[in-house]
């Protein structure tokens, strides 16, 4: 019996855990996203460049946050991914270049919109 609440106990605070980090991890892509189509890409399409990039360095810091804590729960290759992303928005925004520049915005959002889906508890992710 005592092994028995032992794994038990050890099976709640796993479970708590990720459900924990679920809702954390659903804020926090949910803003990433908001940022990026509201903002970063308005201002891409408004040809204010200089504030597209500080805005993409922002949200670049604020991902590099996220990441800490997000490489426990995820594969290093799909969080490398992200980062290519953002490097390549980067330059093609200092490039002042409209179309491969939202289109990578675009990317970028939906690799965070798919990383957010596949650590969601649902019967597909389990097996």
């Amino acid at each position: 019996m005592r092994s028995f609440l032992i794994s038990l106990g050890c099976l709640l605070v796993l479970a708590g855990s990720w459900l924990v980090y679920t809702n954390y991890s659903d804020e926090k892509i949910h803003e990433f996203n908001d940022r990026i189509e509201t903002v970063i890409i308005e201002e891409v399409k408004s040809d204010r460049w200089q504030q597209a990039e500080e805005h993409l360095d922002k949200l670049e810091d604020d991902w590099h946050q996220y990441k800490k804590v997000a490489c426990l729960f995820f594969s290093t290759n799909e969080l490398n991914d992200i980062d290519y992303s953002f490097a390549k928005s980067k330059y093609y925004i200092k490039a002042e270049d409209l179309s491969n520049s939202s289109g990578e915005l675009s990317y970028l959002k939906e690799q965070m919109r798919f990383l957010h889906a596949n650590q969601e508890i649902t019967i597909a992710n389990l097996f």
